[in-house]
């Protein structure tokens, strides 16, 4: 009897591993005014087996805000984000994959990071920061997810060693790469940024997924990889921003590893305890497509969406 469940186990069909969908969006900030209404709003916007943001500040009862007013407003001095822990509640169900790899990461220290991280875990959102990929399993494959924060005077090109992690994770499985990078907001992406996006995808990328200028710019298709610049911003209980223009990039990772059917949903962030939703202003996907444009996609508008091919 052994010797044939042996025999049966050793012959039965193996469930082939699939594509896989993903939607990603920006910048997401929880405060002490953030409410599960406004973070609800995300299940509007990011529709996808794996779901991505990056999220701006720490989810911990270690030390408190500092340089924003009582409604929000930055008051001049270093600002510190701080929210209770219990927020990533809030995010369960809602978000699959997070980049803890910002300049607000760290607010509340190593510690709070770390608290962070312990937190979403608790809702099933796997987080990344610099020596910490994180990995989830989706149609029985495995996605990596590799995140940095590279500040505006970093030296792109002498990125090697994420160039070759992307490189060792490819082994692992399909790779996205999170980049919190750029300038504060700019529109377009500098030629370094540019240089540095395509070896990453040359080293076996699915994707790079740009955050940071608090604005969006273009996307660029190289060889079955995209590239998102900037995704812009998601939602925010600070009163940082004013820019409510934003994408959430879907797009499904393929057997082979590469990425198709890319289009970007325009958005209007939830700014002021807003919550994110899908844009009304038709102008806001052209102004995606000609960014991308630019960057020598080819993109269609089609009703608030753009394809980019």
């Amino acid at each position: 009897m052994a010797a044939l469940l042996v025999a049966i186990l050793l012959h039965a069909p193996v469930a082939a591993a699939g594509p896989i969908t993903v939607a990603a969006a920006g910048d997401l900030q929880i405060g002490v005014g953030t409410t599960e209404a406004q973070l609800a709003g995300l299940a509007t916007v990011l529709d996808g087996a794996i779901r991505f943001v990056n999220l701006e500040g720490p989810l911990t009862a270690r030390g408190r805000a500092a340089g924003l007013d009582a409604g929000g407003r930055p008051t001049g001095q270093p600002i510190r984000f701080a929210a209770p822990p219990e927020r990533a509640a809030w995010l369960g169900g809602r978000i699959d994959l997070a980049s803890l790899a910002n300049n607000h990461a760290l607010d509340q220290g190593e510690a709070g990071r770390e608290d962070t991280a312990r937190a979403l875990a608790s809702q099933r959102i796997a987080a990344a920061f610099r020596g910490h990929d994180a990995e989830i399993v989706r149609a029985g494959r495995t996605v990596v997810l590799i995140a940095r924060d590279l500040a505006p005077e970093a030296d792109l090109d002498g990125e090697g060693d994420l160039v070759r992690a992307v490189r060792s994770a490819r082994a692992r499985g399909a790779v996205l790469v999170s980049l919190h990078w750029g300038r504060a907001g700019a529109v377009l992406p500098t030629a370094a940024q540019r240089r540095l996006a395509a070896r990453l995808i040359d080293a076996g990328a699915a994707a790079v997924l740009g955050h940071g200028p608090h604005t969006l710019q273009g996307i660029e298709r190289r060889g079955r990889g995209v590239i998102a610049y900037s995704l812009g911003n998601l939602a925010l209980d600070c009163r940082c921003s004013e820019v409510t223009d934003a994408f959430a990039l879907h797009f499904r990772i393929d057997d082979d590893g590469g990425v198709s059917a890319v289009r970007a949903l325009a958005l209007r962030a939830g700014l002021a305890g807003a919550a994110p939703r899908r844009a009304e202003d038709p102008g806001l996907a052209e102004f995606i497509a000609l960014l991308s444009r630019d960057l020598k996609s080819a993109a269609v508008v089609r009703d608030d969406a753009v394809e980019i091919r």
